[in-house]
């Protein structure tokens, strides 16, 4: 069985020997272990490489206010990644300042921490576990996007545990309209109510 010591070091190892792209950094997962509740978002951005701690940019902010109006607090759940390093592009502007971004984490790049996120599963041993955000959906569950699966419970037979998929928090930013919005309020409905029957 592994323990966090030996993820932190295997996410260490990986993360600086990469060399196919570009990355900014990587940390670990984030809060109790063992954890009825396990949130799995898609790689880290700059804020959380800097933090060295899972969604606590902008994205995090309005994750943990939907997280604390069901009744749940960020120090009760505990939170990883698909990827545990910042994959990042660098684009350089008409003035010759090159600016450095967040990009989706490669199929190829998840593959590389399957096996960390595999045992980390293991050692959290969740009742639920809720992937944010397509990265994860695709990883844990056979479904191609978000769309057709959100707010609804499925079983992984392979983890023997159950998911629920959500959009990620910062679609909100993406989505500014109301019908969204509402429907994002509602997915975090039923995960309390899945949560009671778990």
């Amino acid at each position: 069985m592994s323990t966090l010591e030996d993820l932190r070091l295997r996410i260490k190892e990986i993360a600086e020997n990469y060399e196919d792209e570009k990355t900014g950094g990587w940390i670990t997962g984030d809060g109790p272990v063992p954890s009825d509740i396990l949130f799995v978002g898609e790689a880290p951005g700059k804020t959380e490489v800097e933090k060295g701690k899972p969604f606590v940019g902008m994205a995090g902010e309005t994750f943990e206010g939907y997280l604390n109006s069901i009744g749940v607090t960020r120090n009760n759940v505990r939170i990883t990644n698909t990827c545990f390093f910042r994959p990042i592009k660098t684009k350089e502007g008409k003035t010759g300042r090159t600016t450095t971004s967040n990009r989706p984490p490669k199929t190829s790049e998840v593959k590389l921490f399957k096996e960390v996120l595999d045992d980390e599963i293991a050692l959290v041993n969740p009742k639920i576990i809720v992937t944010l955000g397509n990265v994860p959906l695709k990883r844990l569950t056979e479904f191609k996007s978000i769309g057709e699966c959100h707010g609804n419970l499925y079983f992984n037979e392979e983890l023997q545990k159950y998911i629920f998929p959500m959009y990620h928090p910062s679609a909100l930013t993406y989505n500014r309209n109301d019908e969204f919005k509402a429907m994002y309020e509602q997915d975090w409905l039923k995960l309390k109510e899945a949560l009671k029957t778990l």
